[in-house]
């Protein structure tokens, strides 16, 4: 049953809409047809992920009885915007960039064209289906770029939330470019290894042998609580395991793995890697290679962790190239640098342009039925994008082609099939080859856009009502209204 996901403007909107005072030119305001684009202002660039999550929104849209009360007993009164969503499913249409496609900010990467006043309440909808998907797929990229091809773990479930919001982000970052999770709910979902290590408290569990030491049967000597450890769970792990080693020190836990580890033939079998969870982790983790090798312990895997972010992680790449992989938590989830930040904009309402001027640039909207322009040279890779009007025809310097990204994906209840997760991996990385350089891909608006959109903002604010004549005014006023004036 669906719920009441839009925000009471939303509603109040909508319920105004279907009033006889708000008519346009005798046109029921509700009836006009408008259509709405999507876009994001704050990743640098994201696969656009979470086409499955909007169909499952707009198809869980019936509204059960007591939310339906909830409604008509609103303190505003939304008794027609109750009984416009009674038994009703979004019929209108929708465009989308294909699952995964590489976009960046400002792009239309979706629109929606319907009636105004069911319309514009799905606004919700797109931002909760976008946002989470993309903010989590862009950390990965960008994750994946800075580790190179080294191996990518997401160990980010403890800081999630819920499992369901988990499952996504694990979903979300294996699209992006990471190889596993140590979500076990997500790898049976997703099909793909669940991966772990040993935690500190495995060490600490053994304690004991502190105060009660075990003795080395080969040498005589005591051996040291946590070289116990390691020889427990190499034998609790004969087909291969990786060892924490910072639980005391990260030097004396590679010297205990060395011991354990060298004690039986079955033992050093089991130790295929390493990992360090805190300190300098490229010096630390070239010395613990560079003893393990010294000590006969070969081909092991240098695994390091450790509130690891982007640039962490290009360093420490720098540093030390031999490094293995990366297990990535708190940075891919919960403190990241920007969410998307998606956004869903009215551009045409009633055949016509609109747009949002605004006094801040970055929050200036863009008029008209929309469509993003890939140019495309002869060897595959991409050169340019142009976002223009839908009805223009885009020529890009140097490219062989110029593709059409925005294109159906929802006509009345029926959608375009999503690719699998596999699918949608496989073609964020290679579209990934394709671009010479993300950070700076070349980006800008047709000449027909930019003429509608500066056209629009100008007449939008022309005013020729004589209001100064009749208003009273500041003694310091802005240099626009002077000019008016």
């Amino acid at each position: 049953m669906g719920t009441l996901n839009f925000d009471r403007y939303h509603a109040a909107m909508a319920d105004a809409s279907y009033k006889k005072e708000t008519r346009v030119h005798d046109k029921p305001l509700s009836e006009m047809v408008a259509t709405f684009y999507v876009t994001q202002r704050k990743l640098p660039f994201a696969p656009v992920l979470g086409h499955e999550r909007l169909i499952r929104l707009l198809v869980d849209s019936q509204i059960d009885r007591p939310r339906l009360r909830f409604l008509e007993q609103d303190r505003g009164g939304l008794q027609r915007f109750a009984k416009a969503i009674e038994d009703i499913q979004f019929a209108g249409s929708i465009r989308a960039v294909h699952p995964g496609t590489i976009m960046f900010p400002q792009q239309p990467i979706a629109d929606i064209t319907g009636k105004f006043g069911l319309t514009q309440a799905q606004e919700i909808k797109f931002e909760h289906a976008f946002d989470l998907p993309m903010t989590t797929a862009s950390t990965a990229m960008q994750f994946r770029m800075a580790a190179g091809d080294r191996w990518l773990s997401d160990f980010s479930l403890r800081r999630n939330g819920d499992i369901e919001r988990a499952v996504d982000i694990a979903t979300y970052a294996f699209i992006g470019g990471f190889n596993d999770t140590s979500n076990m709910e997500a790898a049976h979902r997703l099909d793909i290894p669940a991966v772990g290590t040993i935690a500190h408290y495995w060490q600490q569990a053994y304690l004991e042998y502190l105060y009660e030491p075990e003795i080395e049967p080969r040498t005589g000597q005591t051996k040291h609580f946590e070289q116990v450890a390691f020889e427990r769970w190499l034998d609790a792990n004969p087909n291969g395991t990786t060892l924490l080693l910072d639980t005391v020190d990260v030097y004396m836990g590679a010297v205990h793995a060395a011991m354990a580890a060298t004690s039986t033939e079955g033992r050093r079998k089991a130790f295929k890697g390493f990992r360090v969870d805190s300190g300098d982790l490229a010096e630390l983790g070239r010395w613990c290679l560079e003893f393990f090798e010294a000590n006969g312990l070969h081909d092991l895997r240098t695994n390091l962790t450790g509130d690891l972010n982007v640039e962490r992680v290009t360093k420490i790449v720098a540093e030390f190239p031999e490094v293995s992989g990366f297990g990535i938590g708190t940075k891919l989830s919960s403190e990241v640098k920007n969410v998307a930040g998606v956004i869903f904009k009215a551009c045409v309402i009633n055949g016509l342009p609109t747009l949002k001027a605004s006094n801040s640039v970055d929050k200036t909207t863009l008029p008209g039925f929309l469509q993003v322009f890939r140019g495309i040279d002869a060897q595959g890779n991409y050169i340019a994008d142009v976002t223009g009007l839908d009805v223009e025809e885009i020529e890009i310097p140097g490219a062989a082609t110029v593709r059409r990204l925005v294109e159906p994906f929802w006509e009345n209840g029926q959608h375009s099939p999503i690719p699998s997760i596999e699918k949608q991996k496989a073609f964020v990385a290679d579209q990934m080859n394709r671009f010479s350089d993300l950070h700076n891909y070349p980006r800008s608006l047709s000449a027909g856009l930019t003429k509608v959109r500066d056209e629009l903002t100008a007449r939008m604010r022309a005013d020729n009502s004589g209001w100064e004549k009749i208003l009273k005014l500041p003694e310091e006023m802005p240099e626009e209204l002077i000019q008016t004036k």
